[in-house]
């Protein structure tokens, strides 16, 4: 919930970028790294401000939107707990066509800061990002501009490590999903000789229905899809809770592992999962078609 003064301060933020303002702002230095991953994914990410408190755990404990759009987004910000559970109101506003965009703190800890990033593309697959960081005054010290620099520079290469992780299994999900093929109605797909599974791993399994995801829960073996329907989400890594909620380890969002309802209201529910068929010291998976 915002306050007043927060719902005021954002309601008077612009939509865009204000390329002139930069010479007002106090270049800090910048971060320079190339990516293994396309420009599609990487403007996808800039977009997406559901992943931060679940891929960037350390950095954002919770995040609440206050508006969105072509422009970019807009939230109230939850710091972790070694931060003191502070808040932040930030923004993102996405140059587009310049693969361009601004975060901005407009309120809370390090108010004024502004990181600015410019993508380019170096290959199909591979991109290369500098992240400029800048402060509205120069700091009084020279040493307080090193600590700055330093930590942001730290908090990014950090950042970075986890969002190529991100999206570099959305795009090797993109890319199954565009070469699955079907199969015949009421095929047996082995899943492995039971004595030799890990009832403590996840197992995934391609199928004419598409991925799906066979673990060991409260005492026996079950199936669900292992990709969620948000964004192809690894639910093959997601935890599967007690009363049986697995949650997308990408977004957050929650699936019951029996039925594959949505507990969110977010998105739609999972594919139907396949039987499980146990047969000659074997488990198999029978699938349908039209599960997909």
């Amino acid at each position: 919930m915002l306050t007043q003064t927060e719902q005021d301060l954002s309601s008077a933020r612009p939509n865009t970028v204000d390329f002139d303002r930069i010479s007002d702002l106090h270049y800090l230095g910048n971060y320079v790294r190339r990516l293994p991953v396309n420009m599609a994914r990487m403007m996808e990410n800039a977009y997406d401000w559901e992943h931060l408190p679940y891929v960037h755990a350390s950095s954002f404990a919770s995040i609440d939107l206050i508006a969105s759009g072509s422009w970019g987004w807009r939230a109230k910000i939850g710091l972790p707990e070694a931060s003191g559970r502070a808040f932040q109101l930030l923004d993102l506003l996405v140059a587009r066509e310049q693969n361009y965009w601004v975060s901005t703190v407009y309120a809370g800890p390090g108010e004024g800061v502004q990181i600015h990033t410019q993508a380019r593309e170096v290959s199909r697959e591979e991109i290369e990002v500098d992240v400029r960081f800048y402060l509205p005054e120069p700091p009084a010290d020279e040493s307080v501009s090193a600590a700055a620099l330093r930590y942001l520079t730290d908090q990014y290469a950090t950042l970075y490590d986890e969002d190529t992780e991100l999206m570099s299994g959305r795009q090797q999900a993109l890319d199954h999903k565009a070469q699955e093929t079907s199969t015949e109605t009421g095929d047996k797909v082995f899943v492995g000789v039971l004595s030799d599974l890990n009832p403590a791993a996840a197992h995934v399994v391609d199928t004419a229905a598409g991925r799906i995801c066979v673990r060991h829960w409260q005492g026996q073996w079950i199936a669900h899809a292992a990709t969620c329907p948000h964004l192809l989400g690894p639910l093959a890594e997601g935890p599967v809770s007690e009363d049986g909620v697995i949650t997308c380890p990408w977004h957050g969002y929650r699936f019951d592992i029996q039925s594959g309802a949505n507990l969110d209201g977010k998105c739609r529910a999972l594919m139907p999962a396949p039987d499980l068929i146990e047969a000659e010291g074997g488990l198999y998976l029978r699938v349908e078609s039209g599960l997909s």
